[in-house]
């Protein structure tokens, strides 16, 4: 069985240019083109390839420009924008051969990495919604707030440990909610989760988060809604930010991460996506807009 450092693998074709080991996987049933997340983290590793071993990956923002395909390999070419003492900057372009054998741009993206500073003028790390220890909290096979679509993640569950937290967590905050006709739903979900691989270096554990972290983000809007992805025409996303606020992670080890939607409107939807280790410290956010049409016979709830 193929490991998650082998999906997410890059060997050098030139100075600037890489090309992934492995096609791209699927996530699941519902799509026949290739889970975003794997391209992210193609991407990720292959600029992590043109940078010093003294800077780490703390930005990478971009857009998903057309959907790739399973059947072929994964082009990058990394632009070199910045290189100074304490940032290196790298845009970074995605593409595959098309059917017509000329070039397809599939991703684009802007990756900063950053100099380990010396010194912080302040230290502090917002608290998750589950109860922490994490380790403590009630598990379900199948939370209410994780979709039910049968199959959604299929391809990818073998690269990875999941265990989606119970509707019925307890806060760390009382929070005030406004309700309205238009109201961002107030749902949110989590799991716990690690990843199964040998994940030896920096660029590997951090790609690895990449890869995990896209999962899901397009489908929350939806689901929290209370609306199967089947009422969908079509769902993916568009652009997203990866933010990671540490490069001291090792995705082998449990996380928590926690899902919620914040705005919807003209068939786009903005969600966001936490992790946190078990000592409750933020290490990570994504946060994506995504493209989410109803099929021509949807009715939505009064």
């Amino acid at each position: 069985m193929i490991t998650l450092d082998r999906q997410i693998a890059v060997r050098r074709l030139g100075p600037n240019s890489y090309e992934s080991v492995m096609p791209p996987t699927r996530m699941g049933r519902l799509a026949s083109y290739a889970y975003g997340g794997n391209t992210l983290a193609v991407a990720v590793n292959a600029a992590y390839q043109t940078v010093q071993s003294s800077v780490h990956l703390y930005s990478v923002c971009g857009h998903f420009v057309r959907a790739a395909k399973t059947d072929r390999r994964l082009l990058c070419e990394i632009e070199r924008l910045r290189d100074t003492r304490t940032f290196q900057t790298r845009i970074i372009r995605v593409s595959q051969e098309g059917d017509d054998a000329l070039t397809q741009l599939c991703f684009i993206a802007l990756a900063d990495f950053h100099l380990e500073e010396p010194r912080s003028m302040v230290t502090y790390s917002t608290f998750p919604r589950t109860q922490l220890p994490f380790s403590n909290i009630d598990l379900s096979p199948m939370s209410p707030q994780t979709p039910r679509e049968y199959g959604l993640y299929q391809n990818i569950e073998h690269f990875l440990d999941m265990q989606p937290v119970a509707a019925a967590v307890s806060t760390h905050h009382e929070t005030v909610e406004r309700k309205g006709p238009s109201s961002a739903p107030s749902r949110f979900s989590a799991e716990k989760f690690r990843i199964r691989a040998p994940l030896g270096s920096e660029a590997e554990r951090i790609s690895a988060l990449a890869f995990y972290m896209d999962k899901g983000l397009a489908y929350i809007p939806a689901n929290h809604s209370g609306y199967p992805l089947t009422d969908a025409s079509a769902c993916a996303t568009l652009d997203f930010s990866l933010r990671l606020f540490t490069h001291d992670i090792d995705p082998r080890q449990w996380h928590l991460t926690e899902a919620t939607t914040a705005v919807a409107g003209n068939a786009r939807a903005f969600s966001e996506g936490r992790v946190w280790d078990a000592t409750g410290r933020l290490l990570a956010s994504m946060s994506q807009q995504t493209l989410l049409r109803p099929k021509v016979d949807f009715e939505p709830r009064i």
